[in-house]
């Protein structure tokens, strides 16, 4: 019917289940040289084969169909699953309440529960279902986005703009509806926690973990790559971006690698003791702010060095100056952001085995708290 997005692996198009008499997401991904199930499919259908009945299996995109297609590209999988618009889209940020953060941790510590690492945990794999969609007829909607926008591209005769639903929905006024359900999505480099993913995680920079982005500095010698760990740091930072109104580390103070890994270190606290000796500090118009001294070749051979130069900025005033720049002077005593705060805390840290776990994070105060105010309503 409608074409809803794309991104790195696929397109995603709305689509009427004429059996069922509903509408559905088709995501079709890219070519293939053979007709095998992907790594999101194989991931998704293992959640609907074992996730039933568990706590926050709600929160993750519900797969009602799968098949292989064959077309001049070779073969594509192509998935069917609920309707969902990501956070991303500016008219579903506007409704992230503390709720929207809760569902998301429950749906990341059932994943963590289930042995699955998402991999690619940002802002646009996080959505709102959109049930609103059946009060409508199939022509309605049709109607209402007749006649669809084509770009003019290079290598292909035309390509579809995609469509804003969102707009038709709040047009009729049942957007976002009496509640909002969040749902995960984009599993394409998800994998087995105990097990090497295929494809790297492909969170976008601000968000990526120090030890991955070590790993990436250090052609694989140091650090690691995507990890649960990894998948907890991305989470606290995509968690701070949707309640803050801007990210933790923000895009226009990134330039080199190797000045975000200062930047996530600052936020993080201080290395592990296992990482080499590579900090040194310089003053750069700008306090506490840490530069690396050594080259790669470097890193690798003084790995061994048994001393680390202690912290060298003071994290609580790194996050107090974070709080300000976001000009929430006015909210800096209320009690619910800072309890907030404390929590995404628990996944900012350096150390990867120091971060809390998506499963004890259910029971961190904040998040009692707001499960008690959902209960109450």
């Amino acid at each position: 019917m409608l074409k809803l997005g794309f991104g790195a692996l696929a397109t995603v198009w709305l689509a009427r289940d004429l059996i069922e008499k509903r509408f559905v997401a088709l995501k079709v991904g890219l070519g293939s040289d053979e007709p095998l199930p992907d790594r999101e499919a194989e991931i998704l259908s293992q959640i609907r084969e074992t996730g039933p009945g568990k706590h926050g299996y709600e929160r993750v995109i519900e797969l009602l169909d799968m098949f292989i297609v064959e077309g001049p590209n070779g073969f594509h999988q192509c998935l069917v699953t609920e309707v969902v618009i990501p956070l991303s889209d500016p008219k579903a940020r506007q409704h992230c309440s503390y709720d929207v953060v809760r569902q998301i941790v429950e749906g990341l510590a059932f994943l963590h529960g289930e042995g699955i690492v998402h991999g690619d945990p940002h802002i646009t794999n996080f959505g709102i279902a959109l049930p609103q969609l059946e009060r409508f007829e199939e022509r309605q909607i049709i109607d209402h986005y007749a006649n669809p926008e084509t770009i003019p591209v290079l290598d292909a005769p035309y390509i579809v703009k995609s469509t804003d639903l969102t707009e038709y929905l709040k047009l009729k006024k049942v957007f976002p509806g009496d509640s909002v359900t969040v749902k995960i999505m984009g599993f394409g480099r998800a994998h087995r926690i105990n097990k090497d993913p295929n494809l790297l995680g492909a969170v976008p920079k601000m968000i990526r973990p120090p030890e991955f982005v070590l790993d990436e500095l250090c052609d694989d010698r140091i650090g690691s790559t995507w990890s649960e760990a990894a998948d907890i740091w991305a989470v606290g930072c995509t968690l701070y971006d949707v309640k803050s109104g801007g990210e933790l580390i923000s895009k226009s103070t990134l330039g080199s690698l190797k000045d975000y890994l200062f930047q996530t270190i600052q936020f993080g606290g201080p290395p592990p003791e296992t990482w080499p000796k590579v900090w040194i500090t310089e003053d750069r118009q700008q306090e506490n702010c840490w530069y690396l001294r050594l080259s790669c070749s470097e890193l690798v051979r003084n790995r061994d060095i048994d001393t680390l130069a202690p912290a060298l900025c003071d994290r609580a005033k790194v996050w107090e100056v974070r709080e300000a720049d976001r000009n929430s002077s006015k909210i800096a005593h209320d009690e619910e952001r800072l309890a907030f705060l404390n929590f995404i805390k628990r996944m900012i840290i350096t150390k990867p085995d120091e971060r809390t776990p998506m499963a004890v994070l259910l029971t961190d105060p904040f998040m009692v708290e707001r499960r008690k105010a959902e209960e109450s309503i």
